[in-house]
């Protein structure tokens, strides 16, 4: 067996940080698309519910983790 076929490229903290960004920034984008695509009050089509207020409120509570992790005020 080859060793250098084995070895794994070294990542630097740096590269590793912009993938890691790029990927978060991805992230966001799609969440925003689908909050974009949820239902919207006064649609006759999808009329909203108590479902979808929980959805939503679920929705929430997980950026607003998300808000506190990143500003550092998370409990």
């Amino acid at each position: 067996m080859n060793a250098r076929k084995n070895k794994k490229p070294k990542l630097t903290a740096e590269a590793a940080y912009e993938n890691a960004h790029i990927v978060a920034q991805d992230l966001v984008q799609r969440i925003g698309e689908l909050l974009f695509d949820l239902p919207a009050p006064g649609n006759d089509e999808h009329p909203i519910n108590w479902a979808d207020v929980g959805s939503v409120n679920e929705v929430n509570n997980r950026l607003s983790s998300v808000v506190a992790f990143l500003e550092g005020t998370e409990e």
